[in-house]
């Protein structure tokens, strides 16, 4: 019998953000005690580069996207301060489809399990998801494209119940007060512009598999056609990045123009926002 056919409007379509949110694992950098990370994670330093990366980056490239029928979750801490609070619900209120999960204290698979299960529909269809970090942004039509890709891609799914759909190419960005410094390249399974199909009854959300494991646990289809992503480096990054710091050079009037035309950044406002 053939399968179904899944029409374009049968997703459910989340982007999963992680806030500054201080359970114990999903970092590289590890802590002993859920006050210690707290204390690296809400210093003020950091929070005030992650929040301009967070409202000028992440959450700006997704307020953008050609294809708005999505959600998009900010998990963070239960007892996030102020005056971070106040700035985060600021930030996140003029974002369509955006919800802020306050979520307490618990290691790092449990968190995101108990936060974003229940936004999904366990009788609905199939869940695309997608992790965005709060110093990435995606092109404007990553969106959209993960739902065509996914849509000639169906077949594949139907027979496995699960899927990634990776773009590989992007920028490596950094934001400085003279302006943005770049470098385009491929990396492919960096768990940016990467969206995972899974079930509506799968209890695993995309941020509960291995990213650069991906191509090994289900089938992958990978796209490296036009630059779909920005990784944001700035010298807090978890996973370490100081070489690729380095290599930066300061953007060119044409990746300016990539920047904002094809990102949506404002590169006016994030050199104000310094």
């Amino acid at each position: 019998m053939a399968a179904t056919c899944i029409t374009m409007s049968d997703l459910q379509i989340l982007a999963i953000t992680r806030f500054a949110y201080p359970g114990l694992g999903g970092y590289q950098t590890e802590h002993e005690t859920v006050e210690a990370r707290k204390a690296h994670l809400w210093h003020p330093d950091r929070m005030e580069a992650r929040l301009r990366t967070l409202e000028h980056v992440s959450l700006r490239t997704l307020s953008m996207q050609s294809d708005s029928d999505f959600r998009t979750l900010v998990i963070t801490g239960a007892d996030l301060p102020e005056p971070w609070r106040g700035r985060l619900e600021r930030i996140v209120s003029g974002l369509k489809g955006g919800t802020i999960v306050y979520h307490p204290d618990e290691p790092y698979r449990d968190a995101i399990r108990n936060a974003v299960l229940p936004h999904i529909d366990p009788e609905g269809p199939p869940v695309l998801q997608f992790r965005h970090d709060d110093d990435d942004g995606v092109a404007r039509r990553f969106v959209a494209r993960a739902r065509e890709t996914f849509t000639a891609l169906e077949h594949v799914w139907a027979q496995h119940k699960r899927l990634t759909i990776d773009f590989n190419r992007g920028y490596l960005l950094n934001l400085t007060p003279d302006g943005p410094r770049v470098e385009e390249t491929f990396l492919s399974y960096i768990c940016i512009a990467q969206a995972i199909v899974l079930a509506p009854t799968n209890r695993r959300t995309a941020l509960h598999f291995p990213h650069h494991r991906l191509g090994t646990l289900m089938p992958s289809f990978t796209l490296p056609d036009a630059p779909m992503w920005l990784r944001g480096i700035d010298g807090t990054n978890d996973s370490g990045q100081a070489g690729q710091l380095k290599r930066l050079k300061p953007a060119d009037e044409e990746q300016k123009r990539v920047l904002r035309r094809r990102f949506a950044l404002d590169l006016k406002a994030i050199r104000e926002s310094f």
